[in-house]
């Protein structure tokens, strides 16, 4: 098993990181989704496709990008709950 680590925008609270994890959970090869609110990253387990990963957190209302491993991680928002 495998594991892709994202840098994910405006996640700002409780319900953002329960929004993340139902766009994430349902597709193809995740097998489990971790969400760091603080850091702004997610880390999906399991053989998922990466495109298929930033789509649908896209979808949701969530820019996401891959994170290299010697990048920062994306700042919180700042400004309101981001909930969409």
């Amino acid at each position: 098993m495998s594991s892709i680590e994202l840098n994910v925008q405006d996640m700002t609270c409780g319900s953002c990181v329960k929004h993340v994890t139902q766009a994430l959970s349902p597709l193809a090869g995740v097998e489990a989704v971790e969400v760091d609110l603080q850091a702004g990253r997610v880390r999906v387990s399991g053989n998922p496709d990466s495109a298929a990963l930033i789509a649908a957190l896209d979808d949701a209302g969530y820019p996401a990008q891959l994170a290299s491993p010697a990048a920062a991680p994306a700042a919180p928002k700042t400004g309101g709950c981001g909930c969409h």
